[in-house]
């Protein structure tokens, strides 16, 4: 159960950096590697939980 939690998480807060508003403030020169980093973590941990779902679905 935790790794799924876990997993989660990661996506949510990879869907956070994609989301955050960084325009105005002074990390608004970081926004292109903030989007990247949120890009890469939600695709990661999309394709992790896919991973791990059809492999718990296929071992029961």
């Amino acid at each position: 159960m935790s790794k799924w939690l876990s997993l989660a998480g990661g996506l949510l807060g990879g869907y956070a950096f994609l989301k955050a508003p960084l325009d105005g403030t002074f990390l608004n020169g970081l926004n292109p590697i903030v989007d990247g980093v949120g890009l890469i973590a939600v695709l990661v941990f999309s394709g992790a939980l896919i991973y791990t779902g059809v492999r718990d679905w296929f071992q029961r």
